[in-house]
């Protein structure tokens, strides 16, 4: 572009985001579960939740984008397991950069994407729970886990069953919504 003796360019700033460390993680997660008072079981829920979205819509966890989709799948897994769910307001407090409409059209969209299936048997939580038991037995884990969600309750049958039948209500009460609005 020239004007008045003057010669410039617009150029695309294009925004560098870097591989967060662990440190980095940590603190997003644990500023969430302290702040909504998560229990250690949302971050079960929320790891499948993650791991669903990447296999179903093929979306990976890249540097611009674990913040929002652990988030989100932590949000989710809320709904799901715990009695008090947390609202979408209690996420947007924690973390103002996302408005409560943005965390609205994040929830909806990953919802789609895992095309509603919120539904976790008690043998898949059973085998994520015991798949991340054996990564406590590696150095330090289980203190900067204990400290991230507020420690670790020994997992019974019972409460698995309960993750299943609460995933169940959720998706009968997702398809229901689902079927209204078409």
């Amino acid at each position: 572009m020239a004007r008045g003796g003057m010669v410039g360019g617009l150029k695309k700033v294009r925004q560098k985001y870097e591989i967060p460390s662990e440190g980095e993680i940590y603190d997003f997660a644990h500023r969430l579960f302290r702040a909504v008072q998560l229990s250690s079981e949302c971050s079960i829920v929320c790891l499948i939740y993650i791991e669903r979205l990447m296999e179903v819509a093929k979306v990976p966890l890249l540097a611009n984008t674990w913040r929002p989709i652990v988030m989100c799948g932590l949000l989710l897994a809320s709904k799901v397991w715990q009695d008090l769910s947390s609202w979408n307001i209690e996420f947007a407090t924690v973390y103002p950069q996302y408005s409560l409409e943005a965390i609205h059209r994040l929830e909806v969209k990953f919802l789609r994407m895992v095309k509603w299936d919120l539904y976790i048997s008690s043998t898949l939580y059973a085998k994520y729970y015991f798949a991340l038991r054996a990564l406590i037995s590696k150095k330090d884990f289980r203190q900067r886990y204990n400290r991230m969600v507020g420690g670790i309750d020994s997992v019974q049958a019972s409460e698995a069953q309960k993750i299943e039948a609460r995933s169940t209500l959720v998706k009968e009460e997702a398809l229901l919504q689902l079927s209204r609005s078409m």
